[in-house]
């Protein structure tokens, strides 16, 4: 039987659970993490064994897809999820104002797949630029809308504190946590209604535990320059949490109308204070926000739904009618 092979970064980590998901719709594909593909390599002719043995092989990032190519192994198609890479000006690249400035010397040495998924369509535009005549198209990201759901018994909004939210690295420069984020929480330090909490490198909640911590929040902040998701504001909408988000990766793409009101074009502070104080006024606004952030998710972005974008451009399975239906339906 043929087999196609898809490599992600590190078990525990947000990639390896998508692998996870991407295998149980792909009857005859292997997942493995990077470090078990470097053992391996370090085993007398398993490149060979590798390249040859599968028909299709694929990695879940664009610094996975280099460690494969410097490891000898081919890449046939990649997701891109970030910026990382493929600019120059990545740590400070403003994604909705700023001239994209490409590293061309990536583009020529590393990206030698004939097929590209990026995760958001700026990504796509980009890099179809760069790359006219390779297959590079915008994948419809999933979230799983059974693991990532709203709890229905928390009191009323209007009886308890307005609870904001910040997920991601802080080290990260690019995500302004210190930049943007906590000069917000600085300018509410003063007011009892409103508690901000945090999932963080250094304060680090497991996968499995984040369900119960988006199900705390009535908002979560995303406060970047760039992004190639991000990943948190999809399970912050399937939990039924709104997104305050600068202008930023698919946040607009898949936000609901009533949702892209709070998608900024800025990195000021003041843009995200004036929105925050809207919001702990006007709680009905707020639950309103909070239904349709739920809702479109599961209207549109359920695994079911976009895995068949998934199949197509990484391993070209065509999918059954269904789902290439739901995957178009919006």
């Amino acid at each position: 039987m043929v087999k196609h092979l898809l490599v992600y970064d590190c078990e525990w980590w947000v990639l390896g659970a998508k692998a996870r998901i991407i295998q149980q719709y792909h009857p005859y594909l292997d997942i493995c993490s990077l470090k078990e593909v470097e053992e391996n390599v370090k085993r007398q002719g398993q490149v060979a064994k590798i390249n040859f043995g599968y028909e299709v092989i694929s990695a879940l990032g664009l610094g996975i897809a280099q460690s494969l190519l410097l490891l000898g192994i081919r890449v046939d198609s990649a997701q891109i999820g970030s910026y990382n890479y493929i600019t120059k000006n990545h740590l400070s690249y403003r994604e909705w104002s700023d001239p994209f400035k490409a590293n061309t010397d990536f583009f020529h040495r590393m990206m030698k797949a004939s097929r590209y998924g990026a995760i958001s369509p700026k990504l796509a535009r980009e890099v179809k630029k760069r790359l006219p005549h390779r297959h590079v198209s915008f994948i419809r990201p999933f979230i799983d809308t059974d693991q990532f759901c709203p709890e229905f018994d928390l009191p009323s909004l209007d009886e308890r504190k307005l609870v904001i939210g910040w997920v991601g690295n802080e080290q990260r420069k690019v995500k302004n946590y210190q930049a943007l984020y906590k000069g917000i929480v600085k300018a509410f330090a003063n007011d009892p209604s409103i508690e901000f909490i945090e999932s963080t490198r250094s304060s680090y909640t497991p996968l499995k535990q984040m369900p119960a911590f988006y199900n705390r929040l009535d908002l979560l902040l995303i406060t970047s320059s760039n992004e190639g998701g991000p990943a948190p504001a999809m399970e912050a909408y399937a939990s039924g949490v709104p997104v305050l988000s600068t202008n930023v990766g698919y946040v607009k793409t898949v936000a609901g109308p009533k949702c892209r009101s709070l998608i900024l074009n800025s990195l000021s502070p003041g843009e995200f204070i004036k929105k925050i104080n809207q919001l702990k006024k006007d709680r009905v606004w707020l639950n309103e926000l909070k239904k349709e952030a739920r809702q479109q998710m599961v209207s549109y972005y359920t695994v079911d739904k976009t895995i068949g974008d998934w199949l197509e451009v990484l391993f070209l399975i065509q999918p059954n009618n269904q789902t290439k239906e739901n995957a178009y339906e919006q």
